[in-house]
């Protein structure tokens, strides 16, 4: 009996490694080109962990994305690309589309997002921000500079 369990804690422990492990070197650089600008940008203003998490949902750190909102899960295992997430940022249910208040995202930012979900939503912010990061990554600027390097 002994065997099994440690045998069963051992094959969970290997799962929760894999699912947790580092993202690659280009999965991280995709991430700070094409995600995180658009987060700070469209999201944390509202959905950060210093203060501001509407619909109980933190956006700055990889685990208040993990952890999802009040509405449930943003991600979807089986099915990635059904993922709530996708389904807000596409304005896909007339209730719930984000980011609020404001245009529609550009179909190249969604496909973006839609390629970091279908890998697995590889994320390095493995700690919450500070209330200053937070600040810093939504001033004005910091978005403008952001913006200079599209162009």
């Amino acid at each position: 009996m002994r065997q099994i369990f440690n045998t069963v804690l051992l094959s969970l422990s290997l799962v929760s490694f894999c699912l947790n492990a580092a993202p690659t070197t280009e999965q991280v650089e995709f991430f700070e080109k094409k995600i995180r600008p658009v987060l700070a940008e469209h999201c944390y203003e509202c959905h950060n962990s210093s203060g501001k998490e509407k619909g109980g949902l933190v956006l700055d750190w990889a685990g208040g994305l993990a952890e999802g909102g009040d509405s449930g899960s943003l991600l979807e295992e089986d099915e990635p690309l059904k993922s709530f997430l996708l389904q807000v940022i596409r304005h896909e249910d007339s209730d719930m589309k984000m980011p609020k208040g404001g245009p529609k995202l550009s179909p190249e930012v969604i496909e973006d997002f839609e390629k970091w979900v279908a890998a697995g939503v590889p994320d390095p912010r493995k700690n919450k921000p500070s209330k200053e990061e937070i600040a810093k990554a939504t001033s004005w600027e910091t978005i403008r500079e952001r913006r200079k390097q599209w162009w």
